[in-house]
């Protein structure tokens, strides 16, 4: 079992690169904006079949254990065209996140490049990143549509990103909330950060060898990180 540790911190000379997941890492999941999300999933799933919403859902649910997001499996299943899909379900109501000082100070304090590695779109990323005041602080975002809509963690998108960053995985460190997600981030060579929730999807795929640090408070980790600078 591993165990909570804010406070063990990565090797500041060593870490040229900083990849960080965005939904429920770069802002708490309480702010619970996958919910709005994974309705409007079912609501599209439910319009698009003319099946009931219950019946969406468990249509949902088996694209997303089979494709590893339910976009992929209505892509591979049934050909949909994803930018209709993702303009959907990414318009939801934005206000209930909120900007973390400390977290923005210390990603400003952070040495080295900062990238988005997320599943979601490019315009959604930069809807979410401007409603928690961290607008212009990442140097580049790699999204489901520069991964060919291979979702994380498929490990092709992951070679895909670590092309389009033009970073080596040796001097990377890569943050996200689903342990499962850094399975492949481990096995080509980076640093992992675990930021867990109490969610059964956090929680999925967890290896410990593959998680290196554990930020169930990633504000007061990264403080951390960005005190431990000379």
């Amino acid at each position: 079992m591993l165990k909570k540790n804010n406070f063990k911190t990565p090797d500041l000379e060593k870490i040229k690169y900083w990849v960080f997941d965005l939904d429920n890492t770069l802002y708490s999941h309480h702010a619970d904006l996958f919910t709005q999300v994974d309705h409007k999933m079912g609501l599209f799933i439910q319009e698009m079949f003319g099946i009931s919403y219950a019946d969406a859902k468990i249509k949902q649910k088996q694209f997303f254990r089979k494709h590893g997001t339910t976009l992929r499996g209505l892509m591979t299943e049934h050909a949909i065209e994803p930018f209709d899909y993702l303009e959907f379900v990414h318009n939801i109501d934005f206000s209930v996140l909120r900007v973390d000082e400390m977290l923005n100070d210390a990603l400003d304090a952070l040495p080295g490049k900062k990238f988005i590695y997320t599943n979601a779109s490019n315009a959604y990323a930069e809807i979410v990143l401007s409603h928690i005041g961290l607008v212009g602080r990442f140097d580049d975002i790699f999204d489901i549509h520069d991964a060919d809509f291979l979702p994380k963690p498929d490990i092709r998108s992951y070679h895909k990103m670590i092309e389009k960053f033009a970073i080596n995985p040796e001097t990377s460190i890569m943050v996200e909330d689903i342990a499962g997600n850094l399975n492949p981030a481990a096995e080509l060579g980076m640093e992992t950060v675990w930021v867990p929730t109490d969610t059964d999807l956090s929680q999925s795929g967890q290896i410990d060898k593959n998680i290196d640090y554990i930020a169930s408070d990633l504000s007061g980790w990264l403080k951390n990180v960005a005190d431990s600078i000379d």
